[in-house]
């Protein structure tokens, strides 16, 4: 049994690592897209962007019980990216300042 949640447990942690090239990934093109916006006096924050987004994420899911996990994923996955962008802007804050207290959201796609 013990056997078989470390093989489980291996799994994550390859999977985890993979989300992590993919975090810096999206990251660096965040970056890119800062510099653009502030080169072309463009907001940081896009609400119909990021409503697309998410209705995106909505339609890409198809275990739906995944559905509002995957939409907490991708607002943090947002927030990270206006942060980084503010920052580029001189407009954030550098200070890594999570609490440790967890968010909890639920969120249904647009027309349910």
């Amino acid at each position: 049994m013990a056997g078989d949640i470390k093989k489980l447990r291996e799994q994550i942690d390859e999977i985890d690592s993979k989300i992590i090239k993919l975090y810096e990934e999206r990251m660096d093109v965040a970056r890119a897209i800062g510099e653009y916006k502030m080169e072309n006096g463009l907001p940081i924050y896009d609400e119909k962007r990021e409503d697309e987004k998410l209705d995106a994420v909505f339609a890409a899911v198809s275990n739906r019980k995944y559905a509002d996990g995957a939409a907490q994923l991708f607002l943090t996955l947002m927030q990270a990216s206006r942060e980084l962008q503010e920052d580029l802007a001189g407009d954030g804050d550098d200070d890594f300042d999570w609490s440790g207290d967890p968010v909890e959201i639920s969120l249904m796609p647009l027309g349910e």
